[in-house]
């Protein structure tokens, strides 16, 4: 279905809301240089608990499937635990992310996951080494965070996954990443760092040839050690592979579910498609506006919920561009400042390739 907006311009209808990631404070332990949401202060009027049970509601009321609570460092938050098991209660899937520092040697924070049984709790580890993880995270903590993910699984957690976003500072890491987690239960979950939040440096950004090296080695990956190695690729790792390697990837991706099933809601009731979104995505505050107002008006979203309009350049080309829609929104954003045009594609660098040896060959 579509309405339209004031202005006469048609806009998708949203179906439910799936999945909801909540920030549900920005205060942090750490100050990683690849933040997002640069955090480590809380923000201003973060949201009360009560409000973030009341959030919990409204989203299990609109069709809530799985909620992702995040930080900040998430279990920094006096009632972490209330605000997980609200959502476990309603019936949804929990997913924790976390730096882990707060659960090293935490007997009780430990107890009250083994009750909550989360879905997936992530633990963000960006180095493969005790040195390369210091010298990304500011602590000495490799060992503590890696024997933490091997704890979770004796007590039971079914899906640990080690959280790897890479940048150009840690690009030389992927086969240490491998041997740290092969023949573990742990699963590795990669993903690539989008432009954003004060501490991140411009030129640890990925260009797109550091793009196609390191999704080569992760290819070469899944083929060697596919049978070992438990690896999970984010969004942000592909689209439509022509390599038959890799070409399972995207079979059932129907596009970037920033705003068309997914919303991301900062510690101050900000509401973005997608927490990994710039500040000029936000689109209303839960404190002005109710959730499901904003969720079942057809104008909301409106960039997001209609990309397949406004694809540009080999993403307009691309026989898979109305299915793909330019892939990661925030990926396609940080690149060219545009959501209808991603060059961090796995099928368009095959694509170049191949063009690059025809016209080699020719000439």
């Amino acid at each position: 279905m579509a309405g339209t907006t004031p202005a006469g311009k048609a806009v998708t209808e949203p179906g439910p809301l799936r999945y909801a990631v909540l920030e549900i404070t920005n205060r942090c332990n750490l100050r990683c240089p690849h933040c997002a949401s640069t955090s480590g202060l809380p923000r201003e009027d973060e949201l009360t608990t009560a409000e973030w049970v009341a959030l919990v509601d409204q989203i299990a009321g609109l069709g809530g499937e799985e909620i992702t609570v995040i930080g900040g460092e998430a279990l920094l938050h006096p009632d972490w635990p209330a605000i997980c098991r609200a959502v476990v209660d309603r019936g949804m899937r929990l997913v924790i992310i976390t730096n882990g520092l707060p659960l090293v040697k935490n007997e009780t924070a430990l107890a009250t996951l083994v009750e909550l049984r989360p879905h997936i709790i992530g633990v963000s580890i960006d180095g493969a080494t005790a040195a390369s993880y210091r010298a990304l995270r500011g602590v000495d903590a490799f060992d503590d965070v890696v024997a933490l993910c091997h704890r979770l699984v004796a007590d039971g957690h079914q899906r640990v996954n080690a959280i790897t976003t890479f940048f150009r500072a840690n690009l030389a890491e992927v086969d240490g990443f491998a041997e740290l987690l092969d023949d573990t239960p742990i699963n590795w979950q990669f993903q690539f760092a989008s432009r954003g939040g004060e501490r991140f440096a411009h030129e640890q950004f990925l260009t797109v040839a550091d793009y196609g090296e390191l999704t080569s080695q992760l290819r070469d990956l899944f083929v060697t050690r596919g049978d070992t190695l438990r690896l999970c690729p984010m969004d942000d790792f592909g689209y439509f592979p022509i390599d038959p390697a890799l070409r399972f990837l995207h079979q059932t991706w129907a596009g970037c579910i920033a705003g068309r099933e997914l919303v991301g809601i900062r510690s101050n009731g900000d509401v973005l498609g997608c927490l990994s979104l710039a500040d000029d995505f936000v689109e209303d505050n839960i404190g002005r506006r109710p959730l499901g107002d904003l969720w079942r008006d057809p104008a909301s979203f409106a960039r997001l919920r209609a990309k397949e309009r406004h694809l540009t350049g080999h993403c307009a080309r691309c026989p898979h561009g109305a299915d793909c829609r330019a892939g990661c929104s925030a990926m396609a954003y940080s690149a060219t400042g545009s959501l209808g045009e991603n060059p961090y594609c796995i099928r368009q660098l095959e694509c170049d390739r191949i063009l690059g040896a025809v016209v080699g060959d020719d000439g």
